[in-house]
């Protein structure tokens, strides 16, 4: 996948999964990132989100298209080239 074809996925309107989901929805994406790139998880942090990865890393990572597709339907997005999640 490419980087144009991610940011594409995440910026499409998804099908929320957040009432299907047992753990926090902000867990969830950052176990989703660490399957892809181990040794990272949040990055940075403001009052209500909290920052992780390059959008770029995780594509270069090889993030498949179902697991985008499902970072974004649990409300995760690409924030100033990086993912975030509001918590």
């Amino acid at each position: 996948m490419t980087n144009e074809e991610f940011e594409q996925i995440m910026n499409q309107d998804g099908v929320s999964k957040l009432s299907d989901l047992k753990d926090d929805n902000a867990i969830v994406g950052l176990l989703i990132i660490r399957k892809y790139i181990p040794n990272k998880g949040i990055e940075g942090a403001q009052h209500d989100i909290i920052y992780s990865v390059g959008a770029d890393e995780l594509v270069e990572a090889g993030i498949t298209k179902e697991d985008a597709k499902y970072l974004r339907d649990i409300n995760w997005m690409i924030e100033d080239g990086g993912m975030a999640c509001f918590v």
